[in-house]
């Protein structure tokens, strides 16, 4: 990784950038005896950056969330900066913003989640939901934007530090006024924002009241650069921005004008560390999980590592598997569909009846199909990567059929780690299948017929075409890793400084 950190550095020509981000990239969790225990953060957002971070020492505005970053916080030189050390040996520079909590509770749990993330994930119900009213502007102006303000506060006085204009990297949805904030206060400043959720089209956008939904896209466009997951996204906000605001767009190349200025709209698909996977592979955990995992399975293993979100489409996941042992019977006894899951935002009340959900599905399959010595579904719910990693080498199948997805980093953790040349059965909704989708088996996450039969296919595929598909997905994972997700977007920052 030295080369790679020494590359980047090169490419800034000395730059510090600021990553600014809702979640820090590291955690703290008290041991029971007392003492700290600090990682790095979970969730790709936090892995991809925290490669930059490390690489160029940048400053990493972020959220106080809960006990933990407020612990750490308090670490705070008297620049305001917090040096956190993981138990890894990774140092990084954090500077946290503490919001009121009602304004924080306004910007996250009613504006960013679920709004937002059920908005850009084609989620809601329209026939039914969402309800805006009076509540909605509120949590808007006095939750989201306020908080929005705070952090382009805290973000404008470290660039302040800089000796050069500043170059400030703003990472997804909780943070898009936050540009047009920056810009108006640092009209030199260099901006760039990844968004790593889906940009549904302008129609789905209206979803939203007008002036939010404005705000957002002029609140992006204080950026020089917005980079999202697929061109089918990049096409999606350039259509964005020319349909419901009326802006000129260069569809060739990729561009909006706005307030005078170009701004450059580009695709860049998040990838995983492959040489840290791959190192993991061999933990003595992971080896120790496999040892447990060789002694309760059988013949077949088709397995989903996700969180509980709605997006993920787990249920019919399970629908799929239930018309898969009606129509092959031969399978019962042979196959064990094990689904390992990490709860996610059960504060939501969507999300924790999604968690019911999932429960009753499983278990109504089981009490149809289990025998003595059977149950045909496993299901567990616990966070352990060692686990997973375990898991991922262990598939014959692995089912990802989001309803709608950024990228979903499971299909290529598990293209990487597999050992059994396992099959990914994938929907076409995955922000990977631009990348993936030719070395897959294609999925409409909606159609359980079409998805048992791909999970049937999956496993009774000949030896061959089966190692074929499982090269050349990781391959394609190898080829474009998360280096080369960073050193894209570098490439263009570097392009447009030129300018």
């Amino acid at each position: 990784m030295r080369g790679i950190d020494a590359y980047l550095r090169r490419i800034l020509a000395g730059s510090r950038p600021i990553v600014v981000a809702n979640r820090p990239p590291v955690d703290a969790q008290p041991r029971a005896d007392g003492r700290e225990r600090v990682t790095r953060g979970g969730g790709g957002l936090v892995t991809a950056m925290s490669t930059l971070a490390r690489a160029t020492d940048a400053v990493w505005v972020a959220v106080e969330r809960g006990d933990g970053d407020r612990r750490l916080s308090q670490r705070a030189g008297p620049d305001g900066l917090a040096s956190v050390t993981t138990e890894d040996g990774e140092t990084f520079r954090v500077a946290y913003v503490s919001p009121d909590p009602e304004a924080f509770d306004l910007y996250y749990n009613h504006i960013a989640n679920p709004l937002l993330w059920f908005v850009q994930h084609y989620l809601w119900n329209l026939g039914r939901e969402p309800i805006l009213d009076a509540r909605t502007a509120h949590a808007w102006r006095e939750g989201y934007v306020r908080v929005n303000e705070q952090i382009a506060d805290r973000v404008v006085a470290e660039a302040a530090r800089l000796p050069h204009p500043p170059l400030i990297l703003t990472q997804d949805y909780q943070l898009y006024c936050l540009p047009a904030f920056v810009r108006a206060r640092i009209p030199e400043a260099r901006l760039q924002h990844f968004i790593h959720i889906p940009w549904p089209t302008p129609q789905y956008w209206k979803v939203l009241p007008r002036h939010i939904r404005d705000e957002i896209v002029t609140g992006l466009l204080g950026n020089d650069i917005i980079g999202l997951q697929t061109s089918l996204d990049a096409r999606n906000f350039l259509l964005t921005c020319e349909e419901n605001l009326g802006l000129s767009v260069d569809h060739r190349q990729s561009t909006v004008f706005f307030d005078g200025r170009p701004v450059w709209v580009r695709s860049y698909p998040i990838s995983i560390d492959v040489p840290a996977l791959e190192a993991l592979r061999e933990h003595e955990d992971v080896r120790r999980h496999e040892e447990a995992i060789a002694a309760w399975r059988p013949e077949f293993l088709i397995l989903r590592v996700d969180r509980t979100d709605l997006s993920k489409n787990i249920v019919r996941g399970f629908l799929a598997y239930e018309r898969l042992l009606e129509s092959h019977p031969d399978l019962r006894g042979r196959v064990i569909f094990w689904a390992l899951l990490q709860r996610s935002r059960q504060d939501v009340d969507a999300y924790r009846s999604y968690l019911g959900a999932i429960v009753r599905a499983a278990a109504a399959i089981n009490r149809r199909f289990q025998t003595g010595s059977w149950m045909p579904i496993r299901l567990e719910v616990e966070e352990n990567m060692h686990k997973a990693v375990a898991a991922y080498k262990c598939f014959d199948a692995l089912l990802v059929n989001p309803i709608y997805d950024g990228m979903n980093l499971v299909a290529k953790e598990g293209a990487v780690c597999n050992t059994r040349d396992g099959i990914l059965v994938l929907s076409e909704n995955a922000g990977c299948h631009e990348e993936l989708g030719r070395f897959a088996l294609t999925i409409n996450p909606f159609d359980i017929d079409q998805t048992a039969e791909a999970l049937y296919f999956a496993l009774t595929l000949p030896a061959r075409e089966r190692a074929t598909r499982a090269r050349e997905l990781r391959a394609v994972v190898h080829q474009a890793d998360i280096t080369r997700w960073i050193v894209n977007q570098l490439q263009d920052i570097r392009e447009l400084l030129a300018e």
